[in-house]
């Protein structure tokens, strides 16, 4: 048991940033201390901030880009004792232009029918940097793409740059358009070197729940 106890407190511990306590080290701390440079915590508060008071919830809409449109749900809920924001969304391809996905995602008839069937989902991980207060995010969805944003929040707008496994990069722009609306663009460079934009607009689908109900 004490065995256990030791791994799950040293992997908590490197996961934090922190490593066991040496003179060098410690040293290394004062002198990154003297130089403004900020320390991670070993348990940060959670995040509280206004943007992510604002944005949790059940959302809707409608969205398109130049290879087609659709409509969609996303719930977004904290996890992790609120260390992060998870993002589940879903959509229904409503209209799509195969020539497009063939031209410049190089997809074929079968596959652009799946993708029909299927519809779009993507599982979004959001949290704030320790050191620098970026926003950090990672995704992944079912056409198998993992990607790693990092970006920034100036007032009620949110710009992440993705950075995708393929090698391929994208901006997405959230911005608050009211309480209970957010519009996002997203401008994505395909692997032929085009670019591919897409548009969002959701709504809120369920009031927000009181602060004392979360």
């Amino acid at each position: 048991m004490r065995y256990i106890v030791s791994c799950v407190m040293l992997t908590a511990l490197a996961a934090a940033g922190f490593s066991a306590e040496t003179p060098s080290a410690g040293k290394s701390k004062k002198q990154d201390a003297a130089q403004g440079v900020k320390q991670t915590m070993f348990l940060p508060p959670p995040l509280i901030d206004q943007w992510t008071k604002w944005i949790v919830g059940e959302w809707e809409g409608s969205g398109e880009s130049n290879a087609g449109k659709g409509k969609g749900k996303v719930c977004i809920e904290l996890a992790l004792s609120g260390q992060f924001l998870i993002h589940r969304g879903q959509a229904e391809i409503t209209d799509l232009d195969p020539d497009y996905l063939k031209k410049h995602m190089h997809a074929s008839d079968e596959e652009i029918e799946r993708f029909k069937r299927s519809g779009y989902q993507a599982l979004e991980v959001y949290t704030a940097d320790q050191k620098t207060g970026e926003v950090v995010g990672f995704l992944f969805d079912n056409l198998r793409c993992i990607a790693k944003g990092r970006g920034k929040r100036d007032g009620w707008k949110e710009t992440v740059e993705w950075d995708w496994g393929a090698g391929h990069k994208s901006t997405r722009i959230t911005e608050r358009a009211s309480d209970d609306r957010m519009v996002v663009i997203e401008r994505t460079r395909n692997p032929d070197g085009s670019v591919m934009e897409d548009k969002g607009d959701m709504k809120r689908s369920k009031p927000r729940p009181a602060s004392g109900q979360r």
